[in-house]
C-alpha cells in the first residue's frame, strides 16, 4: 500500500491531510486562541487551497471566475456568504458590539466557506486519493475521542453507571467524533481491493472497527444522546445495505453481535437507563426556550428581525442559566440573531446551492452521506458545532463529489459504490 505523498494526491493534499490529522491529535473544536497548531492547521489549508480561490471569494469575484472547479451553485454560494459577512459586519459596528466578540462570530462564519474553497482541489483527487482524505477524517474524530479516553483515565469500568465528564477542551463535541464513529465502523466491513491479499492488511477491519467502538464508547460514556443515536441509526443503515449483498458474512456479523450484546449486557442497559433519566431531567436542554429568547431580543423592531444584531451580539440564553452568551445551539436562531430574516434567507440559499451536491453524493456515495449525516444534522438543529472548522471539513467532502472523470472510474473500495 502506497502511504506516501503520492497517496493522497501530492504534496498539497497532503498538507490538508495532515491538517485534518493534526485537528485530532492536538487541535480542539472551540480552542481557547490561537496556538501553533492551529496555525499549522491554517498553513496545511491554505497549501491546499491556494492563494486565489480566498481573494476570489472575499472580493466577490468568484462568481465571474473561469476557473476549472466548482460550478455557479458553488460560486453563488460564495456570493451568499460574503453579503451575509459584511452585513453582520455593518450591523455589528453600528451597534457598537467589541472587537473580541466580533471576532469570535466571524471567524466561524468564515470556516462556512469552506466547502467552495476546497471543492475544487478535493474534486480533482483520485477515488483512492479521496477515499483516503476521507479516512483521515475519520482518524481524526478517533484520536479525539482517545485524548478524551486518556483526559478520563481509560474509565471504561463506569460505562452504563455514571456519566462522565466532558473534559476541559470539549474534545466530544467535534463534529468529528460521531463521524468517525460511523464511517470507521462502515469501514470495517468493507471489502478492500488492491493490494488486499497481503496479510498485513488483514488487520485494517479491525482497527477500523477498534477506532469507530472508541468513539461511539465515548459518547455513550458522556450520554451525548442524540450523537449516539443518530450514528447509530446511520450505521444499522449502512449495515443492511453491505451485507443485503453477502449473506454468509452477514450471518457470522450478527453472531458476533449476539455475543457482544450478551457480554457488555449491564453497561448497555445502564446506557440506556442513563439517556432515559438525562431525557427525564433535562428534555431538549431548553433549546424551545433559546429560540423564544432570539425572537424576543430581534422582535423589539423591525429593523433588528430583518437585519439582526450583527456579529458579536449577546442573548440572554436559558440554555445556559441565561447568561449573555455570542451563541445558541442551533443554526436557525443563531443566524436570525446576527443577521435577522435577511440573513436566514441568505443561509437557505446558501443551503441550497449546496443541497444538489449533497443529494448525489447521497446516491454515489451513500457510506460517506451516511457517516457526515448525523454530526451535520446536529450541528444545524442541536448544537453549536456548525461554528467549528471540523463541521465545515465535513461539509467539504460530503459535496465534493467529483465530476465524470471520478464517477466514472471503479472505486477503490466496494464501501464507496
Amino acid at each position: 500500500m502506497d502511504i506516501g505523498l503520492k497517496a493522497v494526491g501530492g504534496w498539497r493534499a497532503g498538507a490538508l491531510a495532515a491538517a485534518i490529522l493534526l485537528y485530532g491529535a492536538a487541535s480542539a473544536p472551540a480552542p481557547p486562541g490561537l496556538r501553533l497548531q492551529e496555525m499549522l492547521i491554517f498553513a496545511g489549508l491554505i497549501l491546499f487551497i491556494g492563494w486565489r480561490g480566498p481573494l476570489l471569494l472575499a472580493s466577490g469575484l468568484s462568481l465571474f471566475s473561469r476557473r476549472p472547479g466548482p460550478g455557479l451553485a458553488f460560486r453563488m454560494a460564495s456570493l451568499v456568504l460574503m453579503a451575509l459577512l459584511w452585513l453582520g459586519m455593518i450591523r455589528g459596528l453600528w451597534n457598537g458590539w467589541g472587537i473580541t466578540d466580533m471576532v469570535r462570530d466571524v471567524l466561524p462564519f468564515l470556516f462556512l466557506s469552506l466547502p467552495v474553497l476546497l471543492a475544487p482541489g478535493l474534486s480533482r483527487l483520485s477515488p483512492a486519493q479521496f477515499t483516503r482524505m476521507v479516512d483521515c477524517a475519520g482518524w481524526a474524530g478517533c484520536a479525539l475521542a482517545l485524548r478524551w479516553w486518556v483526559g478520563a483515565g481509560m474509565a471504561l469500568s463506569a460505562l452504563g453507571s455514571t456519566s462522565l465528564g466532558e473534559g476541559k477542551e470539549y474534545l466530544l463535541n467535534s463534529a468529528l467524533v460521531p463521524f468517525a464513529g460511523v464511517w470507521l465502523c462502515l469501514r470495517a466491513v468493507s471489502r478492500p481491493g488492491g493490494d488486499a491479499a497481503r496479510l498485513w492488511r488483514l488487520s485494517l477491519p479491525l482497527l477500523y472497527g477498534l477506532g469507530g467502538l472508541a468513539c461511539l464508547l465515548a459518547l455513550a460514556a458522556t450520554i451525548h444522546r442524540a450523537a449516539l443515536g443518530l450514528s447509530l441509526l446511520a450505521i444499522l443503515l449502512g449495515l443492511w445495505r453491505v451485507l443485503a449483498r453477502r449473506p454468509l458474512f452477514a450471518l457470522l456479523l450478527g453472531g458476533g453481535l449476539v455475543v457482544l450484546v450478551v457480554a457488555a449486557g449491564v453497561p448497555l442497559v445502564g446506557v440506556a437507563g442513563l439517556v432515559a433519566a438525562k431525557t427525564e431531567s433535562v428534555g431538549l436542554n431548553n433549546r424551545v426556550g433559546e429560540v423564544l429568547a432570539v425572537l424576543d431580543q430581534v422582535g423589539r423592531d423591525p429593523l433588528a428581525f430583518l437585519v439582526g444584531d450583527g456579529w458579536g451580539a449577546l442573548v440572554a440564553n436559558p440554555a445556559v442559566g441565561y447568561w449573555r452568551v455570542s451563541y445558541t445551539h442551533s443554526a436557525l436562531s443563531y443566524f436570525l440573531l446576527k443577521v435577522g430574516l435577511l440573513g436566514l434567507v441568505g443561509m437557505a440559499l446558501y443551503v441550497g446551492t449546496l443541497a444538489g451536491h449533497v443529494a448525489r453524493q447521497a446516491i454515489v456515495l451513500p457510506m460517506l452521506f451516511l457517516a457526515a449525516a448525523p454530526p451535520l444534522l446536529i450541528g444545524c438543529f442541536l448544537h453549536t458545532s456548525f461554528k467549528y472548522i471540523c463541521f465545515s471539513l465535513i461539509l467539504s467532502l460530503v459535496v465534493s463529489m467529483p465530476e465524470s472523470p471520478f464517477t466514472r472510474e471503479k472505486m477503490t473500495y466496494t464501501l464507496l459504490v
